[in-house]
């Protein structure tokens, strides 16, 4: 086969600063073939659906999930003759901008028309590139479309972050729903933007004008595939003088480190996106001014980030029923998806704002000694190299393991694909609360923190810290402690600089570790109150589930529930769920009884019910705090709708990072 590629200045520009080895760089010519091999002939020809992208007259990209089956029209479909050359015979809706596109003069006549293209089967996760010019094309009134493309480069691609799933030919009426592709606007309609929020599945157009010709660099256009959890492309607004800015942004998940498409963006901001709605048949078309941000600027839009592309929008169009394929199989979403990453502004409206302690030296935790709350759930105590300012109590801390554990890139992980994307960073409840400044009237800066943690089977980070604690308190290794941040928490700032407050009356629900936040939350009040005796006052109703033993960890409550000052109330209704272990469920069931020697807990072994929150005296009264899985906490919303308690009183701990 013969080979032609070579990097541009974009692409050479992420390799050196994204440390892409020099065999990759050097052997990149390699991958990508002249001719088609016959493999991707044979592949591309037993397509139903083929992603295609060209330029409208204006240079922008465009990019179509054209359909290549039909039930009713023998035509339709993918021919591939030889000679690097392939009709495509398909079927799109009248609106799509694709379409539109073919119907345009070329921007230079004398140019070729480009086309690139990617082929997905989404019954197996196999991909395969191909890009060359159009040849010929031609666009019916009904949108069907005739195109003879004439390829010079192809490409195989892993199969990483393909969202599997059956897709069959189903004739729909299209309808257009939104339209600027005749003119520039960035705004999104709410309709569109649920397409975006919806989409584990995106395609991406990008293109390289070639400045020089002699250099055997080529101007042409590239399609990839994006994929992740749904939800992974985040959207956010920012005004534009009179206007509202609409952009989009996908960060980089690992992949083969050609940096092929991202490469193309350093030369050429102009982008073309699909979000196909598989669920409901519906498509989103949107070209846009497109950027890279690498590492502190990355981070400072989305946390814990180090490579992502920001989309600034500048037209789209929406087709309701525009996609002529129809879902018959449940999703199954890639091994390798990263959990979704949200913006920091996203973040910060979720009261999850990171303070990371700017200005001052980089942070590291040590870990000092740890406490068995139970055989899977340990406290692990921290101290810190400087103090810093600990959010309310329920607030949280960023630990970042990375320089002590990665080991680097790898391109697939099939034992455990989620090492792939593994960034070794972890946000934790703190479950301390710092000591109580009483002349200054606020919690002060504090070396120490505490976190409690539960083993996971499948947890990576949960099953080194439970492995390897005494190693990590023995040789004192760092830790990198990113910063804090809060809000989770029971307790409010007086804004004129008083003493905090917290509601008079307030039901905790909790399970498992989530109870980690009340604990802090219970220290913070006892400390207020041992320094303002009078200051405090709440009736606190702690209702906590857990298995087996971990109901022991309600013992960090009943060591300090005999010596609440006046004013203070709480009660512990505690409800154990018995697995395998039942001689060490009941041992901590009569250990905890001892430890509650006030009559301050009561012991149930069975689920949490509707009656237990019915049970507690004033609950439409009381502010609801909710931590723990997240059936537990959709439970006790039904539960406490059902109840009639107003969704402003109800406060929920979200794991979103």
């Amino acid at each position: 086969m013969a080979k032609i590629h070579k990097s541009h200045k974009g692409e050479l520009l992420l390799q050196e600063r994204l440390n892409t080895p020099r065999e990759i760089v050097e052997g990149l010519p390699q991958f990508i073939d002249r001719d088609m091999p016959q493999q991707h002939a044979d592949f591309f020809a037993g397509l139903s659906y083929l992603p295609l992208a060209t330029l409208d007259n204006r240079g922008r990209p465009w990019i179509s999930l054209l359909v290549t089956t039909s039930d009713d029209d023998p035509s339709i479909g993918i021919k591939v003759l030889g000679n690097n050359t392939t009709d495509v015979i398909a079927q799109t809706s009248p609106y799509d901008p694709f379409a539109r596109a073919l119907q345009q003069e070329p921007a230079s006549p004398e140019e070729q028309r480009l086309f690139a293209g990617v082929g997905v089967d989404f019954s197996n996760r196999r991909r395969n590139k191909l890009a060359g010019a159009i040849g010929a094309a031609s666009v019916e009134e009904t949108g069907k479309v005739r195109l003879r493309l004439h390829s010079n480069q192809h490409l195989g691609n892993c199969p990483k972050y393909i969202t599997v799933r059956t897709l069959v030919h189903a004739q729909r009426t299209a309808e257009l729903s939104y339209d600027s592709f005749d003119v520039s606007t960035s705004a999104l309609p709410a309709h569109a933007k649920a397409v975006v929020d919806r989409a584990s599945t995106v395609f991406l157009a990008t293109k390289h004008s070639a400045e020089d010709s002699a250099s055997g660099i080529q101007t042409d256009m590239g399609v990839n595939h994006r994929g992740g959890a749904p939800g992974f492309t985040r959207i956010y607004e920012e005004e534009d003088g009179d206007d509202v800015a609409t952009y989009l942004v996908l960060p980089d998940h690992s992949g083969n480190r050609f940096y092929q498409t991202l490469g193309n963006i350093e030369t050429d901001p102009q982008v073309g996106l699909v979000f196909p709605d598989f669920v409901n048949g519906h498509v989103l078309y949107v070209t846009g001014e497109a950027e890279n941000l690498l590492d502190t600027e990355a981070e400072a839009l989305m946390p814990r980030t180090n490579l992502l592309t920001r989309i600034k929008v500048t037209g789209a169009v929406l087709v309701k029923n525009g996609l002529n394929l129809r879902l018959t199989s449940e999703e199954q979403f890639s091994p390798y998806n990263p959990p979704v990453k949200h913006l920091r502004q996203e973040l910060d409206q979720m009261g999850h704002a990171i303070a990371a302690h700017d200005g001052m030296a980089a942070i590291t935790a040590t870990l000092a000694s740890t406490q068995d709350l139970s055989d899977s759930i340990k406290t692990f105590n921290f101290e810190l190299s400087s103090a810093v300012d600990a959010p309310l109590p329920g607030g949280f801390g960023v630990f970042d393991f990375s320089k002590i554990l990665d080991t680097g890139y790898s391109h697939m992980n099939e034992a455990n694909p989620q090492l792939v994307n593994e960034d070794y960073v972890r946000t934790w409840t703190i479950s301390s609360a710092p000591d109580f400044d009483a002349e200054g009237r606020s919690f002060r800066a504090s070396n120490r923190v505490s976190v409690t943690i539960k083993r996971k089977p499948s947890g990576l980070m949960s099953n080194v810290m439970h492995d390897n604690a005494d190693k990590l308190i023995e040789q004192k290794i760092p830790i990198d402690f990113k910063g804090t941040g809060a809000g989770f928490t029971c307790f409010s700032r007086d804004p004129d600089g008083g003493l905090p407050s917290i509601p008079s009356k307030m039901l905790w629900i909790a399970g498992g570790v989530g109870v980690t936040p009340f604990m802090a939350m219970w220290d913070g009040i006892k400390k207020i109150a041992d320094a303002y005796p009078d200051h405090l006052s709440s009736d606190i109703v702690l209702l906590f589930s857990g298995r087996d033993d971990d109901i022991n960890v309600v013992r960090h409550f009943a060591s300090q529930n005999g010596s609440s000052p006046a004013g203070l109330n709480l009660r512990v209704l505690a409800f154990q769920s018995v697995t395998e272990h039942a001689a060490n469920s009941q041992s901590a069931l009569d250990d905890l009884r001892q430890n509650f020697s006030d009559g301050g807990l009561s012991l149930e072994q069975r689920r949490l019910q509707l009656g237990d929150l019915q049970g507690v005296a004033d609950v439409q009264d009381r502010e609801v705090f909710m931590c723990g899985p997240d059936s537990l906490m959709d439970w006790s919303d039904a539960a406490l709708t059902e109840l009639k308690l107003e969704d402003t009183r109800r406060h929920r701990e979200s794991f979103i990072f």
